[in-house]
């Protein structure tokens, strides 16, 4: 049996082919095993990467001691999307990551703090997305693990602190630490990951004064920045409404004729997916025999009929007919 998979499987395979260490090819196999679809016909290829994973990490465990490096840590992704947050010492992202999931992480006033990855899930509606708490960026301090990671994400939250006189010279170190990491441009204040920048600590009193030395570097290269205050739980609908839209998917919801529709289970696609596509990767005999769909949006009685190349919103309920 043919096994449909996503466009995000091939994408983890082509970065697998470019894998140079054991422990990125595990990084990636696992990702791989958590992205494709679980069903019979899956059941072979399943089989085939959770060889490959035992194998590596066998081959990990008989390197000899004296070439063993630290151990690279591996989040295995979960949910709708995958946010990493990170940012100069002290900006508080072990806190923000605490009021958003029911991740525990260590929360001190001191730098470092967090010395390894931290992953928790954060509730959306109906879905969840993880996010990572990152140790803090440093060009002395933050090791090339770190920067594997941050690659990997779906996007990068950018946390700093608001408050603090020092803002300026530990956002700029920050940056160089993202460039070391390729995923700043040298010379450029472009990146290759998009970057949602958020200035956290407005409850502490010189907020609003570093606020406006901020903006006077920044406004012209940043085009929106979110002011919060993780401690006092200040404007997180907002910072988690962005979360989403960074990620650009939507949910989609399934409905079986003649049944009321699945509204706790939607399918999390890229924006622009046609329903062709979606019926792909609910059974491909689904695009074997494909009639029309049967769509309702906005939560509206009126029913639109779709065909193949009918492009999904967030939101849409649709029924296949085949």
């Amino acid at each position: 049996m043919v096994v449909n998979l996503p466009p995000q499987f091939h994408e983890k395979e082509a970065e697998l082919k470019k894998a140079k260490t054991i422990e990125e090819k595990i990084s990636i196999l696992e990702e791989m095993l958590s992205i494709m679809p679980k069903h019979k016909s899956s059941e072979k290829l399943q089989a085939l990467l959770k060889s490959k994973i035992s194998k590596y990490k066998k081959m990990l465990e008989e390197q000899p001691k004296t070439k063993k490096k630290s151990p690279v840590p591996i989040i295995q992704r979960e949910g709708s999307g995958q946010i990493g947050i990170c940012g100069p010492p002290n900006s508080g992202k072990s806190t923000l990551l605490s009021k958003l999931t029911k991740a525990t992480p260590e929360i001190g006033d001191y730098p470092f703090t967090t010395k390894i990855p931290i992953p928790g899930m954060m509730d959306y509606q109906d879905i969840k997305i993880q996010l990572i708490d990152t140790p803090s960026l440093s060009l002395e301090f933050t090791e090339n693990w770190v920067g594997d990671i941050l690659r990997k994400t779906d996007a990068l939250l950018f946390l700093f602190d608001i408050s603090t006189d020092s803002i300026l010279e530990e956002i700029e170190e920050s940056l160089k630490v993202l460039e070391k990491f390729k995923i700043k441009l040298e010379n450029s204040f472009e990146f290759n990951k998009k970057i949602i920048w958020v200035g956290n600590k407005i409850d502490l009193p010189r907020s609003n004064e570093i606020k406006e030395i901020f903006y006077e570097f920044y406004s012209d290269k940043i085009p929106e920045i979110i002011i919060i205050s993780a401690l006092k739980s200040e404007n997180l609908d907002i910072l988690k409404e962005k979360i989403f839209n960074s990620l650009e998917i939507i949910r989609v919801y399934t409905k079986t004729q003649g049944k009321p529709p699945d509204l706790e289970n939607p399918y999390t696609l890229k924006k622009g997916t046609k329903v062709i596509e979606l019926a792909e990767i609910i059974h491909k005999e689904f695009v074997k025999n494909f009639k029309y769909a049967r769509l309702w949006r906005d939560e509206t009685d009126k029913v639109i009929i779709a065909g193949r190349d009918y492009v999904l919103q967030d939101k849409d309920i649709i029924e296949i007919h085949v």
